[in-house]
């Protein structure tokens, strides 16, 4: 089904027919199979996974109106053996989300440091607990970077 900004971009040559203005199996408003105001999947007034005026498409950025993350509680990486052999030293730069409840998920590494010290920043931030981010008081899931600093004594 053409898409209604499609349609204002690319008119159709033809006239639509009422099947063209249907805005599939959504009830009370709702567009696509959403319900009451919704758009996609969702109730409410929300737009796809989200409900009742909730927003899906993923996490969010800190900045403009998201409150970042706090951290709470910090677990300090493990050396390895051939990393401290090597006197290897240097960051980690880490992608993750801190979802609404604080806790980390999908973890991927940037910028890696190489000898295992990647695997041991991400086995350390998977077990990290964060205050949650906000947008307009409610917690949200965002997705930040972080630098996981290795330092020999």
């Amino acid at each position: 089904m053409v898409g209604l900004l499609s349609r204002v971009v690319n008119p159709p040559v033809d006239p639509p027919t009422p099947a063209d203005d249907s805005r599939g199996a959504g009830t009370g408003g709702g567009v696509r199979n959403g319900a009451g105001l919704g758009v996609g999947a969702d109730t409410g007034r929300g737009v796809d996974p989200g409900e009742g005026g909730g927003t899906g498409g993923g996490p969010y950025r800190p900045g403009s109106g998201i409150e970042p993350p706090g951290l709470v509680r910090e677990v300090p990486p493990d050396y390895t053996e051939q990393a401290r052999r090597a006197g290897l030293e240097g960051e980690v730069l880490l992608e993750m989300i801190v979802t609404t409840e604080g806790t980390v998920t999908d973890v991927r590494v940037i910028r890696p440091l190489g000898a295992g010290l990647d695997e041991r920043a991400v086995a350390a931030v998977r077990q990290w607990q964060f205050s949650p981010a906000r947008r307009r008081g409610t917690p949200v899931a965002v997705l930040v970077e972080v630098a996981v600093e290795f330092r020999l004594p």
